[in-house]
C-alpha cells in the first residue's frame, strides 16, 4: 500500500470533487454553478493515525467508541479504522466520474481486528464508490469473505455546509424516535411535528432512513440527503460552546456545517452472512 497523501481533484461538466486516498476521504464536492456542497474547515490537517475533519469520513466498524451487550463499549480507534486508513485507488475502476477504493482486513492489524463484536478473526474487504456528478453518490460495500456472520456499525458521516447553522433545519424526521446524546443516558425521544433545528448542541441518532431535506436560507437552497442500507440517521452540530473548544475546529466554524449522516449503528448494527456483503449508500443533490 502506498502510505502518502495523495488528494485527487476531480473535474467534470457535472461537477467538481476532491478526495483523499487516506480514509477514502471525500473533501469536497460542487454540482456545476453551485457553492459547495461538502463542507471542511479552513485548515486541514494530514497526519497517519488522524482523522481528517470535515469531508465525509467512512465510520466502521464501529460507531464513536462502539457498542455491545447492550452497552457503549471503548473501542479504538474513535469511529473505527477506516477513516484512519490508505485505502487502494483502482485506477482501472476509476474515471472522471467515478472513484473506486478499496481496503483488505489483512492489511489490518490484529489487536485492532480483534474488537470485532463477531469474532478476533473477521476475514473481509470493501470496497468504496464515489460517483461525482450533478448528484454525488457515496456507496460502501462490505463483504464477508469468512464463515462466520460478520458484524459491526458503520456510517458515512457526512458535512454538509450551510450559512448558518442556526437557521438551517432539516426535515423529513418529524415523528421519528431517537436517542439524544446529550442527554445523560441516552434517553429515547420523539421528534414531534417540527423540523430539526440547531440552537446549541445536536447530536442524535433518529431511527429513520427516509429522504431528507436540509433547508438552508442563508445560501437559498435545500440540500436533499437520500440513503439506502441504512436503519438510521444521525444529525449533528456541536453548536458554540463545544464547537470553539474542538481542536481542529477555527472559532465559529462550527456555524457553517450541519452533519447530516447514513447510519447503522447500537442495535441497528449490521450482521453479514459468511460470504454475503452489504452495502450503505447516500446520494446528495441540490435544489432551489
Amino acid at each position: 500500500m502506498n502510505n502518502t497523501f495523495t488528494i485527487r481533484d476531480i473535474v467534470n461538466e457535472d461537477a467538481t470533487a476532491s478526495v483523499s486516498d487516506y480514509g477514502a476521504h471525500v473533501l469536497s464536492w460542487a454540482p456545476a454553478g453551485e457553492q459547495a456542497v461538502i463542507w471542511r474547515p479552513k485548515a486541514i490537517y494530514l497526519k497517519e493515525g488522524t482523522a481528517i475533519r470535515g469531508g465525509v469520513p467512512i465510520i466502521f466498524p464501529w460507531f464513536n467508541s462502539g457498542f455491545e451487550g447492550g452497552h457503549v463499549a471503548s473501542k479504538t480507534p474513535k469511529h473505527g479504522f477506516a477513516r484512519n486508513s490508505f485505502w487502494h485507488y483502482d485506477e482501472e475502476g476509476s474515471s472522471d466520474a467515478l472513484l473506486r477504493y478499496t481496503l483488505d482486513s489483512s492489511e489490518i492489524g490484529a489487536d485492532i481486528l480483534s474488537q470485532f463484536v463477531s469474532g478476533p478473526n473477521p476475514q473481509f474487504h470493501a470496497v468504496y464508490t464515489i460517483e461525482v456528478g450533478r448528484e454525488l453518490t457515496m456507496s460502501l460495500t462490505v463483504y464477508n469473505d469468512g464463515d462466520e456472520p460478520l458484524s459491526y456499525e458503520e456510517a458515512l458521516h457526512t458535512y454538509l455546509q450551510v450559512g448558518d447553522a442556526e437557521q438551517s433545519q432539516v426535515c423529513g424526521l418529524e415523528g421519528a424516535d431517537y436517542l439524544d446524546t446529550v442527554l445523560d443516558g441516552d434517553p429515547r425521544c420523539s421528534q414531534g411535528d417540527e423540523p430539526v433545528t440547531f440552537q446549541g448542541m445536536v447530536d442524535r441518532i433518529y431511527y429513520s432512513a427516509d429522504t431528507l431535506e436540509l433547508r438552508d436560507p442563508v445560501l437559498q437552497r435545500t440540500i436533499i440527503v437520500a440513503k439506502q442500507g441504512a436503519a438510521q440517521t444521525v444529525v449533528w452540530n456541536p453548536g458554540e460552546q463545544a464547537g470553539n473548544a474542538i481542536g481542529d475546529l477555527g472559532d465559529g466554524e462550527w456555524r457553517g456545517f450541519v452533519c447530516v449522516e447514513a447510519v447503522n449503528n447500537r442495535d441497528c448494527a449490521v450482521v453479514v452472512p459468511p460470504h454475503d456483503s452489504h452495502t450503505l449508500q447516500q446520494t446528495l443533490a441540490v435544489k432551489h
